[in-house]
């Protein structure tokens, strides 16, 4: 993959070809691994907005979730439901993300994680960055998490190889996010966050006494 290419999926996500991308719109699963640049007035500070996304039917789901800097747990700024399944399920702002997204068709996996953060003069607005950390496709997992196996999301993970043939897997603070977002990508007509979690946000009203 060219280095134009991988800045590409760095930014904006995972690319499939066109007939692949209006299967997915078929299906009705939403997922929105864009991120935008927003600006806090109060706080006078730049941050990065996410959207906790999408879900899966039997044959095929995409996902996309957040984690923290070391793959730890963060806390959505806003809990979304919605009346059709598999769409947007919470929103998070904050400084920088580690972005997590999963592709699946049947049994072959396809997963991203991205690191995103903020660079620039005080004052002015900021240049998104951003850095893949793993790229794997075409990983396989035997065990129908969207079926018969259901008993098993949560615990299970696809099998990635390198072109060579060696097996090849994320590093270790992000297998926890990798088991959530491969259930989540097996989660029929979703409607839950697998990754963002309920919590005191940074971000919450402050009440005057």
């Amino acid at each position: 993959m060219k280095d134009s290419r991988l800045t590409t999926v760095a930014r904006r996500g995972l690319t499939f070809p066109a007939e692949t991308r209006e299967q997915i719109r078929k299906t009705g699963i939403r997922c929105r691994p864009q991120l935008e640049i927003v600006y806090q007035q109060r706080a006078n500070e730049w941050e990065l907005r996410g959207e906790e996304s999408g879900g899966a039917v039997a044959d095929l789901g995409h996902y996309v979730g957040f984690v923290g800097k070391d793959g730890e747990a963060v806390p959505w700024l806003q809990r979304v439901q919605n009346f059709l399944p598999n769409g947007v399920h919470a929103v998070v702002v904050e400084p920088a993300l580690i972005r997590v997204e999963m592709f699946r068709y049947e049994q072959t996996y396809d997963l991203l994680i991205t690191h995103h953060w903020l660079e620039g003069a005080e004052r002015k607005r900021p240049e998104l960055k951003s850095q893949i950390l793993f790229l794997g496709r075409n990983g396989t997992l035997e065990t129908e998490l969207w079926g018969k196996d259901a008993a098993f999301r949560g615990g299970a993970m696809p099998h990635f190889f390198t072109r060579s043939g060696e097996q090849g897997l994320p590093d270790s603070p992000w297998i926890d996010a990798t088991l959530k977002v491969t259930e989540a990508v097996c989660c029929t007509g979703c409607r839950h966050c697998h990754l963002l979690e309920a919590g005191t946000q940074r971000h919450a009203l402050e009440v005057p006494a």
